[in-house]
């Protein structure tokens, strides 16, 4: 996919949302280049525990459709060479700590001087401004508090966190989304601006519906489980098998289900006849629920549910979803090559442009291995990157 072919984007980041942000730019066509510390690269290359043939699975999910820059900003001559790139390039996306680029001249301020057009991405864990700039954040903290672990668990039990690190991978969306809003409003403008994301402020906004309720009368969520507080049933259920998720989002499908179940009897309790009513009542509709079906298979109840158009759904593990048909059917598994070499496997962006997917143009970059190749571009010859790279200012492979 070549939509953002011809946009250079410079990706100063480590660890996990600020490196998927750029991955979508370069997943969407973007020249994306990394730079990275010589000698080890980012954190994300040795951060363990998994590995393929030495490299970190972390840094394999997240750094594909990308060239590798070793460079160190320390260096005053890297320094310098780095500012001569950036002159050069549509976007930069960083997730420092607020302040630490400022230092070496490389904040948003700074660099504008020189490109105005540059759009600068800025991904952190609470932002650029305000009270909590300066404190550091992972995705586990802005969760918790965002919002998101004290409604997630079961109920009269213990805050959890969501399975998936998915503030670091919204906050990456949402930066992803600012660049992609700001090159639209530069090519009116002519000029570039400060996209600000952070990781708390993304667990906040996805509690909008709960602050609604919150704002109309004080109430304040509780933990459910699998449940949910607008709808009923709407949750998982255990059968003789297993375990399945099933949606009665409208009173038509609420009947159905009662229906192709034989439990239609529940259809003229009064305490579940309008869905208001079923919320209310919705732990005593579950038991009753789990009740009718407990002789059933999860095979049994999904052909039923699925004949009779309600939306249901088995529970995957890992192992099952990168084999389900219909997402290798809509090439959500592709094929990319390993620093070795080789071909792996990952999964794809999930958005299709007229049927076309988003390829892996480039596997992962090995650390360094297009150093020479990028301050070629902007004038370096052969001799004076080596000559750079003696001197510990970058890094080269081989």
């Amino acid at each position: 996919m070549d939509l953002l072919q011809g946009v250079k984007v410079i990706d100063m980041t480590q660890f996990l949302s600020a490196s998927y942000c750029s991955e979508i730019l370069g997943d969407l066509g973007a020249d994306v280049i990394k730079v990275e510390p010589p000698v080890k690269g980012e954190v994300y290359r040795t951060y363990g525990p998994k590995f393929i043939d030495g490299e970190s699975t972390s840094f394999l999910a997240v750094n594909r459709n990308k060239r590798s820059l070793a460079l160190n900003i320390k260096h005053e001559e890297a320094l310098s060479a780095l500012k001569k790139l950036i002159e050069t390039a549509d976007v930069l996306v960083e997730n420092f700590r607020v302040g630490t680029l400022k230092r070496f001249g490389l904040d948003y301020e700074s660099l504008s001087k020189e490109n105005p057009g540059l759009i600068c991405c800025s991904i952190s864990g609470f932002g650029q401004t305000g009270p909590y700039a300066g404190k550091g954040g992972f995705d586990l903290i802005a969760q918790a508090m965002s919002g998101i672990m004290y409604v997630t668990g079961e109920r009269g039990g213990e805050p959890v966190k969501v399975g998936y690190p998915i503030t670091d991978i919204g906050g990456g969306m949402y930066g992803a989304i600012g660049v992609l809003a700001a090159l639209m409003g530069r090519e009116r403008s002519g000029k570039g601006c400060h996209v600000d994301a952070s990781l708390f402020e993304t667990g906040a906004a996805w509690g909008m519906m709960a602050a609604m309720s919150y704002y109309a009368d004080g109430s304040i969520g509780t933990r459910m489980g699998s449940a949910s507080p607008l709808n009923a049933p709407y949750e998982a259920f255990r059968v003789s098998d297993g375990s399945f998720v099933m949606g009665s989002g409208n009173q038509a499908l609420w009947e159905k289900f009662c229906d192709i179940f034989s439990m239609s009897h529940l259809k003229e309790r009064e305490e579940y006849r309008e869905n208001w009513q079923r919320v209310e009542h919705q732990e005593a509709l579950h038991r009753e629920i789990e009740e009718q079906l407990r002789s059933y298979t999860v095979e049994e109840c999904i052909r039923r549910l699925d004949e009779a158009g309600i939306p249901c759904g088995v529970i995957n593990s890992i192992d099952q979803v990168v084999q389900d048909p219909h997402l290798l059917e809509r090439h959500m598994v592709l094929q990319m090559k390993h620093p070795n070499g080789e071909t792996i496997p990952a999964l794809a962006l999930p958005l299709r442009f007229s049927g076309q997917v988003c390829a892996a143009r480039r596997g992962p970059p090995s650390l360094g291995e297009h150093t020479e190749e990028i301050l070629g571009g902007i004038g370096y010859s052969r001799e004076q990157v080596h000559s750079m790279a003696a001197a510990g200012a970058v890094g080269v492979q081989g």
